[in-house]
C-alpha cells in the first residue's frame, strides 16, 4: 500500500495527515492555507497520493480536537525509521493527561536520563505526530511555554493549552502540575 494523505481544515487552519499500511506517518499542524500544507506533504511524502476517503476517521478526529474534544490514544502509529531515544521521548509525552502540563526536566526524570532535557526538547521539536503525541504539553520548568515548531509556532501551543483548559499567568505562563 502507498501512503495517503489527506489535507482538512480545522478551526485553527488547514492540517494534513499522511497514513501507511501501518498507521500514521505523519500529523501536519495547521498551516494559514491548503496549498501550504500541501506543499510541505507533497517535499516530505513525494510518492503520497491524496486519498481523503481511507483517511476520512482520523481528519474528523484532529479536526474535532480543535473543538475541544481529546484524541483517542489507540490511533495506530507507524514509528519505524525513527530514532530509539526519540521515540521513547514521545511515549513518555503521550502519558501527560489532557489539560496538564510537565515540564521538559519532568520528562528526563522519567525516563531516567536526568540531564536529557535539552536532547528531548530537540526529540519533541521533531514530533511527527502532533497532538496524538502532545508535545504542547511539554513547557520550561518555570511554566514559560518554550518552543513550539508549529507554523504559528507559541501563540498556537498557547492556544492548545487554552483550549484544554489550562490557565496562564500575567507574564504568560502556565502553572505545573507535580
Amino acid at each position: 500500500m502507498r501512503d495517503g494523505y489527506s489535507i482538512f481544515e480545522t478551526t485553527c487552519g488547514w492540517m494534513g495527515i499522511v497514513e501507511g499500511e501501518k498507521g500514521l506517518r505523519r500529523i501536519f499542524l495547521p498551516h494559514a492555507n491548503p496549498e501550504d500544507i500541501e506543499a510541505t506533504i507533497r517535499r516530505t511524502f513525494p510518492q503520497a497520493s491524496q486519498n481523503a476517503r481511507a483517511i476520512e476517521p482520523a481528519t474528523s478526529i484532529f479536526a474535532h480536537y480543535f473543538e475541544g474534544e481529546s484524541i483517542p490514544a489507540d490511533l495506530p502509529v507507524d514509528w519505524s525509521g525513527y530514532p530509539t531515544f526519540s521515540i521513547k521521548v514521545w511515549r513518555t509525552a503521550q502519558t501527560i493527561p489532557w489539560g496538564k502540563v510537565r515540564s521538559y526536566k519532568w520528562v528526563s526524570l522519567r525516563m531516567k536520563r536526568p540531564f536529557a532535557s535539552r536532547a528531548i526538547g530537540n526529540a519533541l521539536g521533531k514530533n511527527p505526530f502532533p497532538i496524538l503525541v502532545p508535545c504542547h504539553r511539554v513547557v520550561r520548568s518555570d511554566g514559560r511555554l518554550g518552543g513550539f515548531s508549529a507554523p504559528s509556532g507559541i501563540a498556537l501551543k498557547r492556544k492548545m493549552l487554552e483550549m484544554e483548559g489550562l490557565k496562564f499567568d500575567a507574564k504568560g505562563r502556565v502553572r505545573l502540575q507535580r
